[in-house]
């Protein structure tokens, strides 16, 4: 009796880190480093508290599966930070990474024309040691050229997807930004 108590309570502490998922609700945070504060977001996950810094001036909002960046002075400009559940942990194989750029692709507003893979890169930057896929695509919607980029980060049964959709003219200026705040990302 005591035995399998034991092993079922293993068990139990083993998964449970498993079972920690993300919460995308932003908490605003700070801290501080030589004096100066900084902003931040934090996220709880399981136990663990997750932090990231937004570009400088974007507004946020956001709910326990996505967050919502918008940039200062660009109001056909967006930026999503989304969880998605996996079936399984997954890798970036070539079948994978051909499913997202199809996948990606598929996710263009209906009626959008002209659209175009611009690149496609695996590890164009690691977050906190995992490894990421980037998606970049281009297409007209009602007269106007847009870009979207879409990082894609597995961690486990959850894949996260950092996607930036904004008009072509202002697209290297956000894509710089949103990504260069990748980085700042603790604990993910």
């Amino acid at each position: 009796m005591v035995r399998p108590l034991i092993l079922a309570l293993a068990g139990s502490l083993l998964t449970a880190p498993a079972r920690a998922e993300l919460d995308l609700t932003p908490k605003p945070s700070e801290y501080e480093l030589d004096g100066v504060k900084f902003k931040q977001l934090a996220f709880s996950d399981g136990s663990k508290i997750v932090t990231y810094a937004t570009p400088r001036g974007w507004d946020y909002s956001g709910s326990a599966s996505q967050l919502t960046l918008r940039p200062p002075g660009k109001t056909e400009a967006e930026a999503k930070i989304t969880k998605v559940a996996l079936s399984q942990p997954a890798s970036f194989d070539e079948e994978t990474v051909n499913k997202l750029v199809q996948k990606a692709i598929a996710s263009v507003p209906p009626g959008a024309t002209n659209i175009q893979l611009v690149s496609q890169e695996k590890n164009p930057l690691k977050i906190e040691r995992k490894e990421t896929f980037l998606v970049t695509l281009s297409y007209s919607f009602y007269g106007n050229a847009y870009q979207r980029s879409i990082l894609l980060l597995n961690r486990g049964t959850e894949q996260i997807q950092f996607q930036l959709t904004c008009r072509r003219a202002d697209f290297r200026e956000l894509q710089g930004a949103f990504f260069d705040s990748q980085h700042s990302w603790q604990n993910l």
